[in-house]
């Protein structure tokens, strides 16, 4: 196999590997001309028994204003169904990865992109995201299921918007709202994996969840923060402090652009259905971000 030709297919899959937190940091391969590099400061090695390809030593992949780097870079590949060459389908970024585009960036200890399942993980202590609009960060693991537009956050995670409410809990699932498609002859290069992908607009919070305003901090067992509307529930134990003022009850809704709080004995006396969690999430798992366990 050509190695520049495998480096370049490399530089591309990672570069599509991080659409993690807005549209700017993904695009299409297939539809980028734009030109690709590859530095490492230890060198190359192609294994064509393994099919594996690893670059080491500070490696750092840039096409157009999107760009890689870690300690080591690892691409899995594979043979083309029905012959025509080569396709990259598993890549790995150990030790201090940092995913950057124009205006986002991503930074974790270790990063995979599953091709197959079009499943980015992040993982380490910390993992960020960070955009003009916010920022998500967890103590544990960060995951983006492309096909679905979720991000699963764990660990001690919260995710803050651009007017710093922030929205704390052990785990925080993060809903992207779908964009209207551009026209087909300015085609959106994000729409690699069937959607177009907009902004978070939706998270829900399981397990010691606490939302922070300026005038409050709201703590629960469950919770859900609409960006769009600035509309906020939190369900179980509810406990409000709001300077030394106390309240407690079984639900809370939360007015952050309307400055208003109030607190019921449980959801049905709101009005509203309790916190529930998204079914379609419960069945997500992460491929592990070790090479060596594949």
């Amino acid at each position: 196999m050509n190695r520049r030709l495998l480096a370049v297919i490399t530089v591309a899959a990672l570069a599509a590997a991080a659409p993690a937190f807005a549209q700017s940091l993904t695009f299409s391969p297939k539809e980028s001309e734009a030109p690709v590099e590859i530095t490492s400061e230890n060198g190359m090695e192609l294994n064509q028994d393994t099919k594996r390809v690893i670059f080491r030593g500070k490696a750092k992949a840039v096409q157009g204003a999107v760009s890689v780097t870690a300690d080591e870079l690892i691409a899995d590949y594979r043979a083309r169904p029905g012959g025509g060459g080569n396709e990259v389908y598993r890549v790995f970024a150990t030790g201090n990865v940092v995913m950057k585009s124009e205006n986002e960036t991503a930074t974790g200890q270790a990063a995979v992109y599953d091709m197959d399942k079009a499943v980015l993980v992040l993982e380490g202590d910390t993992v960020t995201l960070t955009s003009p609009d916010g920022q998500v960060q967890a103590h544990k693991v960060l995951q983006y299921w492309a096909n679905e537009g979720v991000a699963v956050a764990e660990g001690n995670a919260f995710a803050e918007d651009k007017t710093k409410h922030r929205l704390f809990a052990d785990r925080l699932v993060a809903f992207f709202r779908e964009s209207t498609p551009a026209a087909p002859a300015k085609k959106d290069r994000s729409q690699i994996l069937g959607r177009s992908r907009g902004d978070i607009n939706y998270v829900q919070g399981f397990g010691n969840v606490r939302m922070e305003t300026a005038k409050e901090i709201v703590r629960g067992d469950r919770g859900a923060y609409n960006i769009d509307s600035g509309l906020a529930t939190i369900d179980g134990g509810i406990k409000v402090t709001q300077g030394t003022n106390q309240l407690s009850g079984g639900f809370a809704t939360i007015n952050v652009k309307g400055g208003i709080t109030k607190v019921f004995g449980s959801a049905a006396q709101a009005g509203q259905p309790g916190v529930k969690d998204a079914p379609r999430v419960r069945a997500l798992i992460a491929p592990k971000a070790d090479p060596a366990a594949r």
